[in-house]
């Protein structure tokens, strides 16, 4: 028996040991990718160069292992399993070669798979893959499926770097394509990065937004309210020179900021949209936080006759504070030279507060005998 089945184990080994280094011959280069992207993950700094340009010669039978090690890669092999992708890509010709464009299409499908560290990298890989000769950003262009996958993936759960890295995309995305679909991937990498990104990528961020053809001038001024003085600086630096975007109401609160500089920037940008002085201290005191100080805007419109005085009473009618509208709707109903009843009626059915619906309500009253009144006057004297 024992013999029966050493017999049958050298018989079956003659006959498969042929085939089994047939088949290790047929799939060397395919196992010699695996190997060398192995030791390319282990490897020392200087055997780095060497491991990258055999991988890169090795073509399509290194782009699967390549790809299954950045899959389980970290911050210290994703760069550089990412460097030997470029490399790889750059021997079948670049970006432009039907090659790269199918491995492209395979990276980005694994994308949503990748650890951060990696998906950072192939961002970065991305614009390394931009052709500077070309008037379009190539991987938009020609790869626009694969593209479009990798940004809206980072739109939802991108990290900081790799928004960062994805914002310079989307820049060179903006400047040439007009796509639609694009530009609300687009829209919402910028939306993400401002909300999401480090203090560098809101900044390279809003310069984005600010842009009329983007539409996320929304974006910019939610910057302008940043924990960063280096982001609300550049918020007011991008809002200023909007004077049809941006208004006069956006900016107020800024007047407020404690970096100088931001309120000596928002001082400039309200002038440049024709606010003097005086207008800019009231602006100053109507969106102060303590009440008392918006308060202090009804007695700076009594020393300045020339103020439209309706604009001022219709802001403070609106205050959170039921005082600064008690303020307000006295003042109003006290005006001689312009009509205010309208707001007065408002406030007397819909403030939420009842003092002042009660006052207002009393002064309409007082409005109605007056009229009454001087109608009575004028018919007698007829």
């Amino acid at each position: 028996m024992f013999r029966t089945l050493r017999f049958v184990g050298t018989v079956a080994l003659v006959i498969c040991l042929p085939a089994i280094l047939a088949l290790g011959w047929w799939q060397r280069d395919y196992l010699m990718g695996w190997y060398l992207a192995h030791q390319l993950v282990m490897a020392k700094p200087e055997e780095k160069n060497q491991l990258v340009e055999s991988l890169s010669k090795l073509g399509e039978h290194a782009q699967y292992p390549l790809l299954d090690y950045l899959e389980t890669s970290d911050a210290k092999s994703a760069p550089d399993l990412c460097f030997a992708i470029g490399a790889m890509m750059d021997h079948w010709g670049g970006i432009k070669s039907k090659a790269s464009q199918e491995f492209y299409h395979h990276l980005a499908r694994r994308f949503q798979n990748l650890p951060d560290d990696a998906k950072t990298e192939v961002l970065r890989l991305m614009l390394r893959m931009d052709d500077p000769q070309a008037r379009e950003f190539t991987p938009a262009k020609d790869l626009s499926g694969g593209t479009r996958w990798i940004l809206g993936i980072v739109a939802k759960d991108g990290k900081a770097p790799a928004l960062h890295a994805s914002v310079s995309i989307v820049a060179e995305i903006l400047k040439t394509s007009p796509d639609r679909e694009f530009q609300a991937i687009c829209a919402d990498i910028v939306s993400r990065a401002i909300q999401a990104g480090d203090e560098d990528t809101k900044v390279r961020a809003i310069q984005l937004a600010i842009q009329p053809e983007t539409g996320m001038v929304d974006l910019t001024v939610q910057a302008l309210q940043d924990p960063s003085v280096q982001v609300r600086k550049s918020a007011m630096l991008a809002c200023a020179p909007a004077l049809e975007s941006i208004s006069v109401d956006v900016l107020l609160p800024s007047l407020h900021d404690k970096d100088s500089e931001i309120r000596s920037l928002c001082e400039t940008a309200l002038g440049a949209r024709g606010l003097r002085p005086e207008h800019i201290k009231l602006g100053k005191l109507i969106t102060d936080s303590n009440p008392a100080k918006r308060l202090e805007v009804l007695d700076y419109m009594l020393d300045d006759p020339e103020l439209d005085q309706s604009v001022w009473l219709r802001k403070l009618s609106h205050d959170p504070s039921a005082a600064v509208r008690v303020g307000a709707l006295r003042a109003m109903a006290a005006q001689t030279t312009v009509d205010m009843s309208d707001r007065i009626d408002q406030m007397s059915r819909t403030d939420p507060s009842k003092t002042v619906v009660e006052l207002a309500s009393y002064y309409q009253k007082m409005a109605r005998k007056v009229q009454a009144a001087e109608t009575s006057t004028t018919l007698i004297n007829q």
